[in-house]
């Protein structure tokens, strides 16, 4: 358990890197192309398929950080918030189940579509295998962090749970 928690904390640095790396990425990329436009006009056409196959990363990468911690994606805790503790392992049980299962469907078709797909971007002449890796990427970080949170719950105490659904009403109170 406590390797496990380990080895997430490295995966979630190096996902804060690469977010911020490519998120930078993406800052410069579109700013750039704003200048070239309205300076030069003249558009950098290959930013368009960079910017959004990074979305994609940024988007399942950030996903999968949020589903970290509890609450960091968007949930309904009505039943949840009901229901006594051992309800409450259950209901997050069920959860993680399906999360990963469509983790794991996604990963799947991110690698089915790495084979299938031979294509090549418009302007940059990639193969867009390499950009279908950002789901595959996303999807294995979905997997890992939903597994890490279900863990998480799961070992708290049930007085950890009740406190955790006080503490929630107050807040919305």
């Amino acid at each position: 358990m406590k390797a496990y928690k380990k080895c997430m904390g490295v995966v979630l640095m190096i996902e804060n890197v690469v977010l911020a790396l490519f998120m930078l990425l993406v800052l410069v990329l579109t700013f750039g192309n704003v200048i070239a436009r309205k300076i030069f006009q003249h558009s950098w056409g290959f930013t368009e398929e960079i910017v959004v196959a990074v979305f994609v990363l940024l988007s399942l990468l950030g996903a999968g950080v949020a589903a970290r911690q509890d609450g960091g994606l968007v949930n309904l805790g009505l039943v949840p918030d009901m229901a006594k503790p051992r309800g409450k392992r259950g209901l997050n049980l069920a959860s993680t189940v399906i999360c990963l299962i469509y983790s794991v469907i996604l990963t799947i078709e991110g690698i089915g579509r790495i084979i299938a797909d031979e294509t090549m971007t418009p302007i940059l002449h990639i193969h867009k295998a390499w950009f279908w890796g950002f789901v595959v990427v996303g999807g294995i970080s979905l997997c890992l962090h939903f597994i890490e949170n279900c863990i998480d719950y799961q070992t708290k105490t049930d007085a950890e749970l009740v406190l955790e659904t006080e503490e929630k009403e107050g807040q919305a109170s």
